[in-house]
């Protein structure tokens, strides 16, 4: 890292991803997104922004070239959150790719953490599904009229995936988990996920199959139980708000209080919206983009990811060639880690 605490951060941060072995995972993310995996390695999640105990991604290029998140922020962070060095990074951003069934599993929303596990973080999340093979869908709640006892007796007996509702989807489509969703992808499923920076997660099924290590993993039942909600008729997919623009369509995917997510189909030249105070990060899903900004250039292809600071004053995106997609997240104004 060759910055200097004085130098401004006016222009995009490229991200270096941290790679997650899963045991569900697979090549997906090399085969579909051409991103660069190890050999030999089950690959499941590429942590495209992340800054949390359990790991950190990096930057590539640049002044702060090889610097991981955490030390961009402990050491710039006022300048992508003003007046709040050294705090956590307010967003965590994912691609997940299942190649196998995830664990049934749950996240705990701020009230709970506060009442029962302090130790513990909120994580409300919403996904974009990117690529799906035949047959591909997700668990999303749990089916109307199921009560907990009824939802503890089938964790019990292992048949928890009957109570819970089964959704269809294809790509492009927009899912939101409110903390305390029971959820998982199924195999097939790959997708963009935009999330409270949080690793809070209680299992409650994982297929009686064991991990990497080769013992199971850990369940968190008596947890998992006092954080769902049993929000059965809540509705699954967001059918977003689209604008026509004459550079092509911006759709507001969801604007939540710990963050909102657009989604812009690009067939011309569209110059962000600054936010004084509140960084951003954008990332190619269909196409390449260019970026342009007053002091530079460059070329995000899918599957990328820029972390934009709020010194940057105007940055300009185009397709590189025919169309290109680009889904921009931010955190709430004023808001920082929970």
């Amino acid at each position: 890292m060759n910055a200097s605490r004085d130098e401004p951060l006016n222009f995009p941060l490229r991200c270096r991803p941290l790679l997650k072995p899963k045991i569900w995972g697979g090549r997906g993310l090399e085969r579909v997104l051409g991103k660069s995996l190890p050999p030999d390695q089950v690959i499941g999640e590429s942590w495209e922004v992340a800054d949390v105990p359990e790991g950190t991604s990096s930057i590539a290029g640049g002044p702060l070239e090889g610097a991981s998140l955490r030390e961009v922020m402990e050491r710039f962070g006022d300048r992508l959150l003003p007046g709040r060095r050294g705090e956590q990074f307010p967003l965590l951003v994912k691609f997940i790719d299942a190649q196998e069934d995830i664990s049934i599993q749950v996240h705990p929303d701020a009230d709970t953490c506060r009442r029962c596990f302090p130790a513990e973080r909120s994580k409300n999340e919403t996904w974009l599904i990117v690529h799906v093979e035949p047959g591909g869908a997700v668990l999303h709640g749990v089916q109307p009229g199921v009560t907990i006892d009824e939802l503890s007796a089938r964790i019990a007996d292992g048949t928890v995936m009957e109570a819970m509702r089964r959704i269809d989807v294809r790509p492009g489509d927009v899912i939101h988990l409110p903390a305390g969703t029971l959820h998982a992808m199924l195999r097939g499923v790959m997708l963009l996920e935009v999330q409270e920076p949080s690793d809070s997660t209680f299992r409650v099924y994982d297929h009686d199959r064991l991990a990497l290590d080769g013992h199971p993993r850990e369940l968190h039942i008596e947890q998992a139980l006092e954080s769902v909600r049993l929000n059965g008729d809540a509705p699954a997919c967001i059918e977003p708000r689209a604008q026509e623009r004459p550079w092509g369509r911006r759709e507001l995917l969801i604007d939540i209080a710990p963050y909102r997510m657009e989604r812009l189909t690009l067939r011309g030249e569209v110059v962000l919206r600054r936010e004084a105070g509140v960084p951003g990060v954008v990332v190619g899903v269909a196409g390449r983009t260019e970026l342009q900004w007053p002091r530079g250039a460059a070329l995000m292809a899918m599957g990328e990811t820029f972390i934009l600071p709020p010194g940057v004053e105007r940055l300009a995106l185009r397709p590189h060639e025919g169309e290109s997609q680009v889904v921009v997240a931010r955190p709430s104004p004023g808001r920082g880690a929970t």
